[in-house]
Order: C-alpha cells, then sequence, then structure tokens
C-alpha cells in the first residue's frame, strides 16, 4: 500500500509570496499525484479483498474437512476397539492405523485452518487500510488546493478549482463495482485452474503425512472422547508403527477392505452410522492431494 510521507503546502513557503504560476504548478502536481495514489491504493484494495475472500472460501470447506476427518478417525478407533476385544488382532491393527491417517487429516486441515485464520485477519486489515488510505489521499489534494488557490485570480483561479473538483469526484468514486468485478474475475479464473492442476506429490509431503507419532494426541483426545482405553493391540501397533504396506497415497479405502464407512460392522456392533462426505469444488483445500490410507498386513 502507498504510504506517502508528503505533507500539503499550508502556505507561502519562508513567508516568500508565491507567484501564480507556482502556485498552479503546485496544484497540478498535487492532483497527477493524487490520481496515480488513488490507482495503487485501489489496486491494493483488489488485491487484499480477493485474498480474503480466497481465504474464506478455503477456510470454510477445510473447517468441513477437520469435521469429517474426526468423525472418520472416531469411527476407525470404535471399531479397533471392537476388534481386539474380539480378538482380531489383524483387524484392530488395520482400524489403528486407519484412526492414525484420519489423525493425520486432521492434524494436517487443523493447520491449514489457523494459517487461513491468521490470512483472512491479515487481509481484512491491509483492505481496511487501503480504503482509509484512500480517504486520506483526497483529503491531502484538497489541503493543497485550500492553499494555494487564493493565490491566483480570475479565470485562473476559477479553472484551477474546476479541475481540483473534477479530480477529486473522481477520487471519489465508490470502490464496490471494482472491486467486486475483481472477485468474480480473478473467482472464475481460478475455477478454470483447478480444472487443469496436475497434482504431484512430493517426497517431503510423503514423509510429512505417514509421522504417525505426530497424532498421539490426538487419538488419545478423541479415545477420551470416546471413553475408550488402548487395548493391547493400539498399544503393540503405536510402538511398531505402520508397515511399508500399511499406507498408501493412490487409493481412499483399504486395498482389501471396503473404507470405515462401508466395511459391515461385526454382529451386535454399535459402531456410528456414516455421516455424509463433504464434497463440493468450493476452496479445494491440499491442491486435491490425497491422503495416505492402510492397506491390510
Amino acid at each position: 500500500m502507498t504510504d506517502s510521507a508528503w505533507n500539503p503546502p499550508t502556505g507561502p513557503p519562508n513567508g516568500v509570496p508565491l507567484r501564480p504560476a507556482d502556485a498552479r504548478r503546485e496544484i497540478d502536481e498535487a492532483i497527477a499525484a493524487a490520481q496515480a495514489a488513488d490507482r495503487q491504493l485501489r489496486a491494493d484494495l483488489t488485491a487484499a479483498t480477493i485474498a480474503r475472500v480466497r481465504a474464506t472460501d478455503r477456510l470454510d470447506a477445510t473447517a468441513d474437512e477437520v469435521d469429517e476427518a474426526e468423525s472418520l478417525a472416531k469411527r476407525a478407533l470404535t471399531r479397533a476397539n471392537e476388534a481386539a476385544r474380539a480378538g482380531q488382532r489383524d483387524d484392530a491393527r488395520k482400524w489403528t492405523a486407519a484412526a492414525q491417517v484420519f489423525a493425520m487429516r486432521m492434524r494436517d486441515s487443523r493447520t491449514a485452518r489457523t494459517e487461513l485464520e491468521q490470512q483472512v485477519a491479515t487481509e481484512t486489515q491491509r483492505a481496511d487500510g487501503a480504503r482509509a488510505a484512500l480517504a486520506a489521499n483526497i483529503g491531502r489534494l484538497e489541503a493543497v488546493a485550500a492553499a494555494r488557490l487564493p493565490v491566483l485570480s480570475g479565470r485562473k483561479a476559477s479553472k484551477a478549482q474546476s479541475a481540483v473538483d473534477e479530480a477529486v469526484a473522481v477520487l471519489a468514486t465508490p470502490t464496490d463495482d471494482l472491486v467486486a468485478g475483481a472477485v468474480r474475475a480473478a473467482q472464475a479464473a481460478a475455477d478454470a485452474a483447478d480444472d487443469d492442476v496436475d497434482v504431484v506429490v512430493a517426497d517431503d509431503d510423503l514423509e510429512r503425512e505417514v509421522d504417525v507419532e505426530s497424532t498421539d494426541d490426538i487419538l488419545a483426545q478423541l479415545r477420551t472422547e470416546l471413553g475408550l482405553e488402548p487395548t493391547a493391540a493400539d498399544r503393540a501397533e503405536a510402538a511398531d508403527g505402520p508397515g511399508p504396506g500399511d499406507v498408501s497415497v493412490e487409493s481412499p479405502a483399504d486395498a482389501d477392505a471396503p473404507p470405515p464407512d462401508e466395511q459391515p460392522a461385526a454382529a451386535g456392533s454399535t459402531t456410528p452410522s456414516a455421516s455424509p462426505t463433504r464434497s463440493g469444488k468450493r476452496g479445494k483445500p491440499g491442491g486435491g492431494r490425497s491422503w495416505p490410507v492402510p492397506a491390510r498386513r
């Protein structure tokens, strides 16, 4: 954002009478400077508003992702507990690994949500500052006119006053339509770009996504909310960690069994029913990256 330290003149320099030609020159320079600052400030306001709208869209989608991942993690923990109590160790390990994957999704979505909340606040402050600077920019031009127009007389004064009035009228033009149009254009361009994006998972991303140790606190909190105690199978899985065949970034479903929301519950099970998967083009947090999920040992 433009932050000019220039102060408008308030009287003749050093008490020396100002010539009319110099007064008119200062008025013309003030008009040109105000117009240049207005263009920059409107561009800043537009950019800040677009960034805020995009961050808000992604924030809404990320909040949905956190809720969905939490629901799936709780269901996986419930099934892991049921399998462990039934002596089905392999199934318990599989569902525990699934819970770890959903906990990783919660972790990443929570981090993204925090970052987006900060971005929304920053861009809001930036936009508010640009609006205030637009008003101050007009005030500087009017101050120059008030200080220099009295030096002029007759037609010169009238002509200079008209030039100032015309400039102020343009500078005072509302920004709402300009910003709204720019936001619509940016959203259309983003939607078109999303259709052509090829997602590539880098090695660093993969290592971060399979960092199961970072999910221990999340899983412990979810178990507490569910009233579950870690089983022997849970503790063994946490100690061993997932094996090379436990996770994949290719498919959202288990390699040999349906995903948690499609796996039939064991007889007598009280596993919670699946919640509808939230989907939609809005935001597309994470660039559409697939999440790691466990495969049967």
